[in-house]
């Protein structure tokens, strides 16, 4: 008999514990359809099996998620976690221990592929899937009979428990060819109207999420390449252009946000992507994420006629010893030549920050708010440096004894702080990345530019949510 297979993306319970003090910032959370276990849920369906999936972003609460639980009872559940969710993955892991004692409890996602032996040390936990899981998956399920997983020895890329303790096999291989994996099963899923991508980052809804490669090259070290590795692997220009097609078709999607961490790292595939929209009229908004060696002032032409509007850069900070601590690739002349190139292309520049890493002082982080503001950027996200397992900062401040609580999802929320540098305390830091926000945004020339600049409805209210957000900081 075939199982019962449901797929969940555990609840955050309550918003506010990703926030903090600043409420408002709820609204402009940014809400995107779960990719990993569309993709996971695809690939089951292909090998004749029925999933569900519960994405408990769209504001499905714990008492929800256990009634459909207890609805569905089903023989595996697949929980997808990053380590600010493991806390919430333990919550509902706990609650099938004890109400469905004999259903399977799998575990994928960066935590468990950063912390594999801790993650399956809780108990809660029957097997792990680190790394990329769609072939993983795939062995597994092949492997279930009369309800259990048999020759577990034999499946690469998992880690799991039996009556003689936790045992991890080898690593699985990379997908070589994404074109042949299915499409990621959006018809489980929320309709994309229901989703909220940020105001920073969406003029018109619905909006998709879509990834056209897998893997990263740079050598960041405050990020973890675990899951999909340090060698970038592309799907064909046709293969993206039929998840494309579909998600137009089926679901009247507006616009697109790529999803790669680096979309123009191949600068001919690029073009063929803009050649292709303009071959099939697609008239759609577009957004990416790229690097700022990885463009030129002719690509970021090309891009705004095929329907870019904003690229986003990794910028990571305004002073070049940072960047040269976080091995990031760059420097401040070189982000400043993208920044001057994408504007004069005529897209928007959104700039991500990360502060406050090992080696940040006070004029280091001072540098870093003045370039987002002398830029003069569309957006700047001034992220908190939070050392996630996997990550190199992680391993070099854990053989310094640092230890850190991963308890809370707190992300969005300044009033928790994971580490400090020397000559700062808690509260100072929590305080400037307050007023780093204030600065950027709060600026009367910054504001009227936003208004001038609205193209949506959409966009009025998502500005007027996020004015409020950081007000309120």
């Amino acid at each position: 008999m075939k199982p019962k297979v449901l797929l969940i993306s555990p609840p955050f319970e309550h918003e506010e514990e990703s926030v903090g003090k600043t409420k408002s910032i709820i609204k402009v959370l940014n809400i995107v359809p779960p990719l990993g276990i569309a993709y996971i849920a695809a690939v089951l369906e292909r090998i004749g099996l029925e999933a569900k999936i519960v994405d408990c972003a769209m504001g499905i609460s714990f008492e929800s998620l256990f009634d459909k639980i207890r609805k569905e009872s089903p023989d595996v559940v697949g929980l997808t976690v990053t380590t600010p969710a493991f806390i919430k993955a333990k919550k509902v892991a706990t609650f099938i221990r004890e109400n469905f004692p004999q259903t399977k409890i799998l575990i994928g996602g960066a935590h468990v592929t950063a912390l594999p032996k801790d993650t399956l040390a809780t108990g809660l936990f029957d097997i792990g899937v680190v790394g990329e899981g769609e072939l993983t998956v795939e062995q597994l399920f092949k492997n279930y009979k009369n309800k259990r997983f048999e020759n577990l020895r034999d499946v690469s890329g998992i880690i799991y428990r039996d009556e003689n303790g936790i045992h991890q096999n080898k690593d699985q291989a990379f997908v070589e060819d994404l074109d042949s994996l299915p499409l990621p099963a959006r018809h489980l899923l929320a309709h994309p109207k229901f989703y909220r991508p940020t105001p920073a980052s969406c003029r018109k809804v619905p909006y998709a999420v879509i990834m056209t490669s897998r893997g990263c090259p740079s050598k960041c070290t405050f990020c973890d390449r675990k899951i999909f590795g340090e060698r970038c692997r592309m799907r064909s220009v046709a293969n993206v252009f039929e998840e494309i097609e579909e998600v137009v078709s089926k679901y009247g999607v507006k616009e697109i946000r790529f999803f790669d961490d680096t979309f123009t790292l191949d600068k001919k595939r690029v073009y063929e992507i803009c050649d292709e929209f303009k071959k099939r009229k697609l008239n759609l908004a577009w957004t990416c994420l790229t690097k700022t060696a990885c463009i030129d002032g002719q690509l970021l032409k090309r891009m705004r006629q095929a329907g870019c509007w904003q690229v986003l850069y990794g910028f990571e900070s305004g002073d070049d010893r940072v960047l040269k601590l976080l091995k990031k690739g760059n420097t401040v002349e070189l982000n400043k030549r993208a920044v001057r190139l994408t504007k004069e292309a005529g897209l928007e520049v959104r700039g991500d920050f990360i502060v406050g890493t090992p080696g940040e002082t006070w004029e280091s982080l001072e540098r870093t708010v003045r370039f987002a503001i002398d830029m003069d950027l569309d957006y700047a996200h001034f992220n908190k440096f939070i050392p996630f397992p996997g990550t190199e900062l992680y391993q070099r401040l854990r053989q310094q004894e640092h230890s850190f609580d991963f308890s809370k999802s707190t992300i969005l929320d300044h009033t928790q702080i994971h580490y400090v540098n020397e000559g700062m305390t808690k509260e100072e830091f929590s305080r400037f990345l307050d007023k780093a926000n204030k600065r950027f945004y709060l600026r009367w020339r910054y504001i009227l530019k936003r208004l001038f600049a609205i193209r949506t409805f959409h966009q009025l209210k998502g500005q007027i949510n996020g004015f409020f957000a950081i007000f309120e900081i």
